[in-house]
């Protein structure tokens, strides 16, 4: 016979079959890669059911609507492995992170994702802003955690400003991977040829 304590747990427990959390992350890989590979607009329930081998009505089960699953696959792209820096000189730190971006949007298609996030941003702000400040704000803070550290050891010229110069060593690159060359690899030596150019600019005279 079942007590008090066994009816109270029977009314709290939720209708259903508990969440499977192989089902989740298949439902949002799910959402990443067509993201990736259509954008917003195009995403369809359906589509992501198939592409996760789950029932539409187990997606809807977890998200209300279609923007709530895209916001939930856009967070989870910030639970990334840090970038290993090798903290010997602000070219080598730089060098190391703008190569670290570059190689998970190549291997990841985290490069389309964001060129689709762009075009995006005017039909649908919410969406961009929420990638935004999920993905992209987060790599800013990183960079520019970098330059500050790199700026009280004085290898970055103090009267330079912090954004400035996060602008100048990732700007180049975002502009060649979404806007000129996008879904190729870029030159080995590209990260350290764009990091070299702005150095000349921003780095402190050594003596």
């Amino acid at each position: 016979m079942m007590g008090p304590c066994a009816d109270a747990d029977a009314e709290r427990r939720p209708p259903g079959r508990p969440r499977s959390a192989d089902a989740d992350r298949a439902i949002l890989q799910a959402t990443l890669e067509l993201l990736t590979e259509s954008g917003v607009a195009s995403l369809a329930i359906e589509q992501v059911a198939a592409r996760a081998g789950v029932a539409k009505a187990t997606i809807y089960r977890r998200w209300p609507n279609k923007e709530a699953l895209i916001l939930d696959a856009l967070a989870g792209t910030v639970d990334e492995k840090p970038i290993d820096l090798p903290g010997t000189s602000m070219r080598d730190d730089l060098v190391a992170l703008v190569q670290g971006i570059v190689g998970r949007s190549v291997h990841t298609g985290r490069g389309q994702l964001y060129a689709w996030m762009v075009a995006e941003s005017e039909r649908n702000p919410h969406i961009a802003h929420k990638y935004k400040s999920l993905v992209v704000e987060r790599r800013r803070e990183l960079i520019s955690s970098v330059l500050r550290h790199w700026q009280e050891r004085g290898e970055l010229r103090p009267d330079i400003d912090i954004e400035i110069a996060e602008l100048l060593v990732t700007a180049p690159m975002l502009v060649y991977r979404v806007h000129w060359n996008p879904g190729v690899e870029p030159p080995a030596d590209l990260a350290a040829q764009l990091v070299d150019a702005a150095l000349s600019g921003i780095a402190a005279p050594q003596p």
